[in-house]
């Protein structure tokens, strides 16, 4: 907000969303403290930030959020942010049984998270710039991969 970039404040929404999502999803369930809370959640929460920051290796998201101050882009990272964190907060939600059972189920639930990952990044090589965009399309707008992110992050949740 200090800065004026509009872009960044999309992203850090999503960001802080994804977040969130990712404590509620390990704070589903019961077990036998809160340890297992903090696990579950760092577990989803780490692996959000790992998943960030290969899309952001493949695409430099981060740096058209941050640099170009693209709106689009900061859009685009918010339904990255909240679509992703649906899929793993979803992943370690559960009744707490171990650390290994819960990493087990992690691994064979949270799949769709490196599929959307993936999508991100042919979206993001394919959307041109702010500074290189001439015609104002609905695609390239952010609106529509952010709607389409989080759907596909709502069906992962309802699916698995």
């Amino acid at each position: 907000l200090e800065r004026g970039n509009d872009a960044a404040g999309w992203a850090l929404s999503g960001a802080l969303i994804g977040g969130m999502c990712c404590f509620a999803g390990g704070n589903v369930g019961n077990g036998p403290g809160w340890w297992v809370v903090v696990f579950s959640a760092a577990l989803a929460t780490v692996t959000l930030l790992f998943l960030w920051w290969i899309a952001d290796r493949a695409s430099k998201l981060a740096e058209k959020v941050t640099i170009e101050r693209d709106p689009a882009a900061g859009l685009r990272a918010a339904g990255f942010f909240i679509a992703t964190a649906l899929m793993l907060g979803r992943s370690v939600a559960g009744d707490w049984v171990s650390a290994s059972v819960t990493v087990s189920d992690f691994m064979r639930t949270a799949w769709p998270a490196l599929v959307l990952t993936a999508a991100v990044i042919a979206v993001e090589r394919f959307c041109s710039s702010a500074t290189e965009r001439t015609a104002l399309s609905l695609f390239n707008s952010g609106w529509v991969p952010l709607l389409l992110y989080v759907t596909a992050g709502l069906l992962a949740v309802r699916i698995i």
